[in-house]
Formats: structure tokens, C-alpha cells, sequence
């Protein structure tokens, strides 16, 4: 919300109040010659200019009196969100070690900085965003991945299911890589893409153990966030092109 500008109300003070007084006006002056009151004030109006001058100067470059950038004079809303989004990649998935169990206080994070709205989690609970439930210490994903993988190319076969679900790891892996840059159009799209597979495989007649269940739900939920963080969503009908789990 932008403020009113405050408008200056005071008005210029008259030296003198009538013509019968210049003796005492010109006594004045005198005195005030003496003491270099009017040298001073002169000094002080033209040293007024020369800060006016360097804040202006200052304020033109994004500079601070030390010469750092001051990014607060001339970040915009985009920047500053990008901003806070490398931030949060910094503070949860510089590691490699973000697992199921870290999802509440990203989620909290997120929404504190203002990077996903009250109307963007309805729409995520309403898109089926679900937080897996965490029995003791769960893996981490980039772990999760990479284990699966293993699992996915030990028997040699690379093609149909196997390989569809390799290419997904490969793709949840590239997102979780690109956190920091979750604002961007294309990682908002790839993190859409594995987002809408990941719930057609959840949702297959796949059997599995629950814990590795647990890591798939929260794999997508993941994902699911990174995709609502992008400036760029994809319109509901473009994730249709995407779902190729769904021949399986």
C-alpha cells in the first residue's frame, strides 16, 4: 500500500517586519557578521548541497557511504522474492540432506516469507498436497534417489515402467538441484511434470513397502511446493502431455 506523500507546510520566515527598522536590521546584520553567523549558515547551506548532492548520487548507484550495494534501494518485488527463495535453497537444500521429515518447517518457512500465499496452500490441499507421515528418521531424498535408481538399473532392464520411473528420479533430482531457483519457468514446469507423475504412480496398483511409499508421497510433495514457488504456473490442460505413467 502506497502512503500519501507528506506534504511540507512550513513557510519562509520574513527577515524583517517593517521599513522602521532598518537601523536596527542593519545592526543585526552587523552583529551577526561578527560572530560569522551568516558565514556559517552560508557553510552550512552549501555543505546541505554537497550531502543532497552524494545522497542523490548514492541513491542513482545503489551505493551505501561505504560503497556496498544497497540492494534495499533497488531490489524489486520479483528480486526480493528470488531473493528469499535462494535463501530458503540455502537454508534446506544446500546440504543434500532435505528429507520427509524437514516438509512442516518448509512449508511454515515459506509461507512466513510470503512465497506461498493462504490461497496457494488451499489450492495445494485441494490438489491433493499431503504431508507423508514420518516413522523415525526417514531417508533423505537425494539418498532416496539415488538408492532407487540403483534398484531401477541393477537388473539391466531400462525400458518400460523401470525406465519411466528412472527418468522421473532423474528429473526429481534436477528440481531438488534447482531449489534456489524455483522461481524460474522452467524448473516451475519440470517440478509440475514429476509432480503429476509421481501421483499417477502413487496412485497405481504399484505394491511397496510403506516406508518407501512414505518417501514417494513426500518426494511429490516437494515438488508440488517447488512448483507453486514459480512466478510461471503451467495451465491445468499442458500437465495432461506430461502423464505417461498413466499407460502403465
Amino acid at each position: 500500500m502506497t502512503m500519501n506523500p507528506i506534504t511540507n507546510l512550513a513557510s519562509p520566515i520574513n527577515s524583517g517586519t517593517s521599513s522602521g527598522a532598518n537601523s536596527a536590521g542593519a545592526k543585526s546584520t552587523s552583529l551577526a557578521d561578527s560572530y560569522g553567523v551568516n558565514t556559517h549558515q552560508a557553510e552550512a547551506g552549501s555543505s546541505s548541497d554537497k550531502v543532497s548532492l552524494s545522497q542523490s548520487k548514492e541513491a542513482a548507484t545503489g551505493l551505501n557511504r561505504d560503497g556496498i550495494k544497497d540492494e534495499s534501494v533497488s531490489l524489486s518485488p520479483r528480486a526480493a522474492r528470488a531473493q528469499k527463495i535462494e535463501a530458503m535453497a540455502k537454508d534446506f537444500f544446500s546440504k543434500g540432506d532435505f528429507s520427509a521429515g524437514d516438509l512442516p518447517k518448509l512449508i511454515q518457512r515459506l509461507h512466513q516469507d510470503g512465497i506461498l500465499s493462504d490461497t496457494q496452500l488451499n489450492r495445494l490441499s485441494e490438489g491433493g498436497f499431503e504431508l507423508a507421515p514420518v516413522q523415525g528418521e526417514s531417508e533423505d531424498f537425494m539418498a532416496f534417489i539415488q538408492d532407487k535408481r540403483t534398484e531401477l538399473t541393477a537388473s539391466g532392464d531400462t525400458q518400460g515402467m523401470n525406465g519411466v520411473l528412472i527418468s522421473l528420479l532423474d528429473d526429481a533430482k534436477s528440481v531438488l538441484n534447482q531449489m534456489d531457483n524455483a522461481q524460474s519457468k522452467e524448473v516451475g514446469q519440470q517440478a509440475t511434470r514429476v509432480s503429476a507423475q509421481l501421483n499417477i504412480y502413487l496412485k497405481s496398483d504399484t505394491q511397496m513397502p510403506s516406508s518407501e511409499r512414505e518417501q514417494w508421497q513426500g518426494l511429490k510433495s516437494v515438488m508440488q511446493l517447488a512448483s507453486s514457488m514459480g512466478e510461471n504456473q503451467q495451465a491445468g490442460g499442458m500437465v495432461n502431455s506430461y502423464l505417461s505413467l498413466g499407460r502403465y
